[in-house]
């Protein structure tokens, strides 16, 4: 039966999950483009532009709240004209304005507030607004029309506002390049590091606590190059925290986006697709660097969430679930005690009690009134608790009788959209589990991933998409889209040795510095050049909930350049670091992804190179996957069908396989070791290192 709206807006027209949400309105939203602007021109109104994302918590409140009151959809039809931006589909609108944002308000956050002319000059910012002013938080029904009025009779003020807010923008978007960074800095960071450590919960600084893997997988690598054991421990003991804690969902896996307070029991209940990728590679190096089998069945159980929660038909992982069902942020998750007990009953309860914190009146307090909620989060109160439970079986039967229960309620709403970007990142991440895994069902999902990205996210004119084309809409690649499938494809030839994958990374990264590369300043920027949409094109350094498109692209340019034997690329890729040594060296905490970049330079990495059939790569890579080394890559030059691998890396027509059989070159820093022809010199040379 078709639903009939009393409001209907242009967003329906859309694809966007988040735009959708917003269709039947009273608002009369439009989605960016002329139309809007070419209106507001027309009709001499500002632009009240919203930036969210279908996942959003607070979007939603703001959304109940005020977009779908009329009296304030009345104001905003009358004195605006007013524009939805999804900050996932348009993340180079959204980044522009979060920095006007954060400049105006020192702080940022979605739902993001922005008015601005037809021109998009922004002369106010802000986030979340109630509808009713309360509690020294201006409400939408005071705040459109004192905007209005200003804007009516103080326009010299505001076009003052605008020319400083945009300087303002241009001025932060200025670098000054500094020396290349080294090993001081990265003491600097591991020292930075270590001072914010906590060491009881596991993690830095404190609530709320985000996860930010890109910190451990350096602090991994650093205790790694440098043989400083309290750089792996922070490392290990925050992923186990992580684990252990409600961050992580016990009963269907996954990993929240991240914990309100200090000890990771109380999340914020989405689940996005980034923290998945990037979780996936930090328990995966962390498993390669301990042998740790709590790690090793999280890459499991992240596995299975991605699976059975996220991925597509087509071989693609969709972007996130919500934080809300049935109108609250994380019921579908929490339990009664009540509940518990007529799933598990009382005897399994009092066990599950105690390995779990759970209680009667709730294990975590109400936020509004500070009393105990009356629900249970689940989360394991020592890794001695995991063990028992995982020892006997009897908890894997308990939790899928509890799943099997969850399952029924309403579930949070899925956001179907995918992603480049993200899905650049999940490749890489799955390649990663798989090389060192073995575990076909890693490699499968790798190879249907990388298919897709290739097959449905490049364009017939080479260039990357954002998103799958719609009709005849598409939005293309920015800077993170080019920098994490470059990356992706890179793995991902590692774990297959199919060398078409090499050469769309390479043919990829030389799009990338044609028309994101600043060719006077230096680094990328986040949008392409033939973009005109925005005010400016901005550069992004800081790692945030994912690594920036400039820290990964360092790794890149210094990866491909060993491999296509381009010094040139090399030099760029320590360029990235000083572009913004500055802020770097300020506070290195914050680029602990463009650091790991730096990792590999001060190291150097090294190049493997298996000569031979594909069965002496067989041989040779499973044997590899028992030696933890981040600042390697490996190429394969079969004896056979050689001529693309030599076109790419032309130093491999000298690294052939002698007399045909198993021959191993170990290089680093353009010099090469004798080659090695048998699997026991091998073991005997990586045992050794």
């Amino acid at each position: 039966m078709t639903q009939i709206y009393k409001y209907t807006n242009r967003l329906a027209l859309s694809s966007s999950p988040y735009l959708l949400q917003h269709a039947h309105n009273p608002v009369n939203w439009y989605p960016w483009g002329s139309e809007a602007f070419d209106l507001a021109r027309h009709e001499n109104k500002p632009i009240f532009l919203s930036i969210g994302y279908s996942t959003c918590h607070w979007c939603h409140v703001m959304a109940h709240e005020s977009f779908e009151d009329e009296s304030v959809a009345n104001l905003l039809n009358e004195h605006f004209i007013s524009i939805k931006v999804d900050r996932e589909e348009r993340p180079d609108i959204d980044q522009l304005y979060m920095t006007v944002a954060t400049s105006l308000i020192g702080r940022g956050g979605w739902p993001l507030t922005i008015v601005m002319d037809h021109n998009k000059h922004p002369f106010f910012a802000g986030t979340y607004f109630p509808k009713v002013s309360s509690s020294g938080r201006m409400g939408m029904l005071d705040l459109l029309p004192r905007i209005s009025d200003a804007w009516k009779n103080q326009r010299e003020e505001i076009s003052n506002d605008m020319d400083q807010i945009l300087a303002s923008i241009q001025q932060q978007n200025e670098t000054i390049k500094g020396d290349y960074l080294g090993e001081e800095i990265l003491e600097k960071a591991a020292g930075a590091f270590r001072q914010a450590y906590d060491p009881e919960a596991g993690g830095f600084g404190s609530a709320p606590k985000f996860p930010s893997p890109h910190n451990l997988v350096f602090l991994l690598r650093e205790g790694y190059r440098t043989g400083n054991s309290s750089y792996t421990d922070m490392a290990v003991n925050t992923l186990k925290k992580m684990r252990l804690g409600g961050l992580f969902d016990h009963i269907g896996y996954g990993f929240h986006r991240y914990s309100t307070d200090a000890s990771w029991h109380v999340p914020h209940f989405e689940k996005m697709l980034y923290d998945q990728a990037t979780l996936l590679t930090a328990y995966t190096e962390a498993w390669e660097a301990t042998g740790d089998p709590l790690f090793r069945r999280t890459m499991d159980e992240i596995f299975s969430y991605l699976t059975d929660n996220l991925k597509s038909p087509s071989g693609a992982y969709y972007s996130a679930e919500d934080a809300d069902s049935d109108g609250g942020e994380g019921l579908f998750y929490i339990w009664s005690w009540k509940e518990l007990e007529d799933v598990v009953g009382t005897d399994q309860l009092d066990l599950l009690s105690i390995a779990f914190g759970l209680n009667s009146k709730g294990n975590f307090k109400d936020e509004a009134s500070g009393q105990p909620s009356g629900k249970n989060i689940f989360h394991l109160s020592s890794e001695e608790s995991f063990q028992v439970l995982y020892r006997t079986g009897d908890w894997e039967k308990l939790r899928q009788k509890l799943y099997t229960i969850r399952e029924l309620r309403a579930h949070p709403g899925l956001d179907d959209k995918i992603l480049c970007d993200w899905n650049g990142l999940l490749l890489a991440s799955l390649s990663q589990a798989a090389r060192v895994t073995g575990d076909e069902r890693f490699e499968l999902a790798a190879k249907d991933l990388a298919e897709y990205i290739k097959t449905s996210l490049i364009g017939q004119d080479g260039r990357l998409l954002h998103m799958p084309k719609r009709d005849s809409v598409s939005i293309y690649g920015f800077l993170d889209d080019y920098s994490f499938v470059i990356q992706g494809f890179r793995q991902y030839y590692e774990l297959s040795y199919d060398t078409k994958f090499l050469e769309e990374a390479i043919r990829l990264q030389n799009i990338q510095l044609e028309n994101f590369w600043d060719q006077e300043a230096g680094a990328m920027f986040f949008t392409d050049g033939r973009n005109k949409d925005l005010l400016i094109r901005q550069k992004e350094i800081y790692d945030g909930a994912i690594p920036s498109g400039n820290s990964v692209t360092a790794a890149n340019l210094h990866f491909l350049g060993r491999i296509t034997e381009n010094p040139a690329w090399e030099s760029l890729s320590r360029e990235i670091g000083a572009v913004f040594s500055e802020q770097i060296n300020r506070s290195p905490r914050g680029f602990a992804a463009l650091l790991q970049s730096t990792q590999i330079q001060v190291s150097g990495s090294e190049e493997w190179v298996i000569a031979g059939e594909r069965s002496d790569l067989e041989a040779v890579t499973d044997m590899l996957k028992n030696y933890y080394n981040p600042f390697a890559l490996t190429l394969y030059r079969p004896n056979k069908d050689f001529d693309t691998i030599e076109k790419i890396a032309g130093f491999l027509s000298y690294q052939k396989s002698i007399d045909g059989g198993l021959t191993v070159y170990i290089c680093q820093d353009y010099v090469c070791q004798k080659p090695i022809t048998d699997i026991e010199n091998l073991r005997f040379t990586l045992e050794g290192r």
